[in-house]
């Protein structure tokens, strides 16, 4: 096993790992080890030792004055535990659980995999498999097997630097800006629709405007004229229009009469019936008619 230490602004690691496990680092390369020690240095003014770990022995939870947000998070347990495996095979019996990890942690100060209002010195990130919730794992102890098929998903790197509820209120700008564009876009294709069944309307309404005949309640303009003029040439003859009594007609079982008609002209009457030989007009004596079958 190597050992060297790691130093980066007053946050220290002794231990190291071993070859192999170069999967367990972020993508700023920074090893589990050295990466807890930033995790724990978060609360403590980014001044922090992880020591090395002798074969056989185990990493303390937290506990009295190194009771922290960070000291109670997730990604410290995870990479924790990670540190006390890749420093040796011999050293799986020194894993721990999580609930006997953070057996003096409170329940808020366990809930996330970084305490948020803190922030890693170095812009330093939690590997994907680092920021999982412990319960989660099998028997809620960290598992080597288990955290390299998180590894192999190729998750990005989680930044707790940068703050959940700026990602969030951005998320929620575009949203907004999205969901007003689609609005308009739908409210333009409405206005559109409706301008056009509108033209189409009145268009229509022009085409089946009624005749004069209809807005004169049904009365022909023509026949008004042409019976204006009959009354004024009877007013100017002396002659009255006279009224010709209903005509009557024969169809085999009983007369139909025919409505009378007014008219200044000589008309005809006659009735059809008993006597059908017998019929006269108003100004002469013409030749009697067929017999009718």
């Amino acid at each position: 096993m190597l050992l060297h230490p790691y130093q980066r602004a007053g946050i220290t690691s002794l231990a190291s790992c071993e070859s192999g496990y170069e999967w367990m680092d972020n993508q700023e390369t920074s090893p589990p080890c050295l990466l807890v020690a930033y995790v724990i240095a978060a609360c403590t003014g980014n001044s922090w030792t992880q020591p090395a770990l002798p074969s056989g022995s185990h990493y303390d939870g937290p506990s009295g004055t190194t009771v922290t947000p960070c000291y109670c998070s997730w990604s410290c347990y995870n990479l924790m535990m990670a540190c006390t495996f890749c420093q040796g095979p011999n050293d799986t019996d020194s894993l721990q659980t999580w609930s006997t990890f953070v057996q003096n942690c409170t329940s808020s100060e366990t809930d996330a995999y970084f305490p948020s209002n803190y922030s890693i010195a170095g812009n330093e990130t939690i590997p994907y498999w680092a920021a999982v919730n412990p319960t989660n794992w099998e028997g809620q102890i960290w598992n080597e097997q288990e955290a390299y098929q998180y590894y192999l998903e190729n998750k990005t790197d989680l930044n707790p630097n940068v703050s959940t509820a700026s990602t969030g209120s951005q998320s929620s700008n575009l949203g907004a800006i999205v969901g007003g564009t689609v609005g308009g876009a739908v409210f333009l294709l409405l206005l559109g629709f409706g301008t056009y069944i509108l033209c189409r309307r009145q268009r229509y309404r022009r085409v089946r405007t009624p005749p004069a005949a209809e807005v004169n309640g049904g009365q022909n303009p023509n026949w008004q004229m042409y019976n204006r003029q009959l009354s004024d040439l009877s007013t100017a003859t002396g002659t009255q229009p006279r009224t010709v009594s209903p005509m009557t007609y024969y169809t085999g079982t009983g007369s139909q009469t025919v409505p009378s008609l007014r008219s200044s002209l000589p008309l005809t009457s006659f009735t059809l019936g008993a006597d059908t030989t017998s019929y006269n007009t108003s100004s002469a004596q013409l030749r009697p008619s067929a017999p009718m079958v």
